[in-house]
């Protein structure tokens, strides 16, 4: 049984992660139950898909860059809002949320704390 949904972005992964009773990781996807929700699923990848254009990845290298200007921070936001109300909505208590999702891309550094 999911008893915590927790919210997390890393690069080129869906950023719902499930955990049992005991602090385990189930998976990282939607709870069984919203399997079949389109709109959750699509607010989660596009925010998602989003974060992974902060980061360079090619075959010489992978490194997280963050946002070039105020314009990517506020539509990083918009995003992360988004789905989370979207979650919120659909959670009606069921679920401890736990929110990892850190708006401030300034610096790798940052990141990685």
């Amino acid at each position: 049984m999911i008893s915590k949904i927790r919210l997390l972005l890393e690069y080129n992964t869906y950023p719902i992660w499930l955990y049992d009773e005991d602090g385990e990781i189930i998976d990282n996807d939607n709870p069984p139950e919203w399997d079949d929700d389109q709109q959750l699923t699509d607010a989660f990848m596009a925010l998602s898909d989003y974060y992974d254009t902060f980061f360079i990845d090619n075959k010489h290298e992978f490194r997280f860059v963050g946002s070039t200007d105020i314009a990517d921070d506020t539509k990083l936001k918009s995003l992360v809002d988004h789905a989370l109300a979207m979650l919120y909505a659909k959670n009606n208590g069921k679920y401890l949320i736990q929110n990892d999702i850190r708006i401030n891309l300034d610096s790798e550094a940052e990141q990685q704390e």
